[in-house]
């Protein structure tokens, strides 16, 4: 009967259990005494010294029994639900979260309970994150190191070759010079996209939001690529609003995601193929192509660094950042990238959501 009527909040249901414990004692003792005077009263009984410290020490045992059954509450709603929550926290401590802390409770222990689970998701998924961040980040480095290790191993061999006096006639060393160039620039493009990355993650890089005409911005991007599709006989098909797709974005940035997209279709396919580039009244931008299809082990990876086809890699072609770094960039606009196969009657396209 009690339970119906138990409140909310432990400390009323504590004063309620001493309260109702109290009284029920007060109650017994009473009646019995009165039952005593009765029979004190008829001559049945008369009340001794003796009696009277028995009557005292069954009021003792009494008040004992009574609180029995708060001392039962006080273990199962405030001992046992301690011990599950102290278990629970030490195994978080340790960074084990396989268990979640199960009781019933009508009080401020049931708050606690939740609000412990629901922080050791949350713990868990932080951590878990962090561990694929951290393994990232050293996948990144791995792979920037492997990158760069042709390159630099070309560049030794060609100067040397120089150095030791092996090479002769000038125009043979003028070769030997142009490519130790070109090898060199191949590396300082994919450093500086490097330090573009990885600036993205800095507290200190703000991003300046202003509006921005993302239809003329597209179309400038275009423009600055626009003789390299020639070069390749790459049939540009241009879908952009003449009216102004006004939004409030860091116009560098996104002029970077947009001509990532266009080096995407400029360096991992090969000449003759044709190329959409289109835009939403939203600025939402598709560019889609009709050219090699990406291996099926790489498309759920696309957008992880250094993750080229194998062709790719072995070529040379582009730096395997691009994507993961339009990402990156599309996240901290609150938008997005994502991979589409067979864009109407092309092999690939690339979303980008605003």
């Amino acid at each position: 009967m009690i339970e119906i009527f138990m409140p909310r909040k432990l400390k009323f249901q504590v004063l309620l259990f001493m309260t109702f414990n109290v009284i029920l004692w007060f109650v017994i003792s009473d009646s019995a005494m009165g039952i005593l005077d009765v029979l004190e009263a008829r001559n049945i009984y008369s009340m001794t010294k003796k009696s009277y410290s028995l009557f005292i020490l069954f009021q003792a045992l009494l008040y004992v029994l009574v609180n029995i059954p708060f001392v039962f509450f006080l273990i199962n709603h405030i001992d046992k639900p301690v011990q599950k929550i102290l278990k629970v926290l030490n195994r978080i401590k340790e960074e084990d979260f396989s268990e979640q802390i199960e009781f019933c409770a009508t009080n401020e222990f049931d708050e606690i309970k939740n609000s412990i689970n629901v922080m050791s998701q949350e713990l868990e998924k932080s951590i878990r994150l962090r561990e694929e961040i951290e393994n990232q980040r050293i996948m990144l480095f791995a792979n920037m190191a492997h990158d760069l290790k042709t390159p630099i191993t070309s560049i030794q061999g060609y100067s040397q070759a120089l150095a030791d006096g092996i090479v002769t006639g000038e125009e043979k060393a003028g070769e030997y010079i142009k490519t130790i160039y070109a090898k060199s620039q191949s590396m300082n493009d994919l450093i500086e996209r490097m330090f573009e990355y990885v600036k993205l993650d800095s507290r200190e890089n703000i991003l300046h939001f202003e509006k921005t005409n993302l239809a003329e911005l597209l179309r400038n991007c275009i423009a600055s690529s626009y003789s390299e599709f020639e070069e390749k006989h790459i049939e540009l098909e241009i879908q952009i609003p003449d009216e102004c797709v006004l939004r409030e974005v860091d116009s560098v940035e996104i002029k970077r995601v947009f001509t990532n997209l266009l080096n995407n279709v400029l360096a991992h396919n090969d000449g003759g193929i044709r190329c959409l580039v289109k835009m939403e009244k939203d600025g939402s931008v598709i560019v889609a192509d009709s050219g090699d299809r990406i291996p099926e082990q790489v498309e759920s990876q696309l957008f992880l660094p250094f993750v080229k086809g194998d062709d790719s890699r072995k070529s040379g072609k582009g730096s395997g950042l691009g994507l993961s770094l339009s990402q990156k960039i599309m996240e901290r606009h609150s938008g997005k990238i994502s991979y589409i196969k067979n864009y109407m009657e092309y092999t690939k396209a690339f979303y980008v959501k605003f």
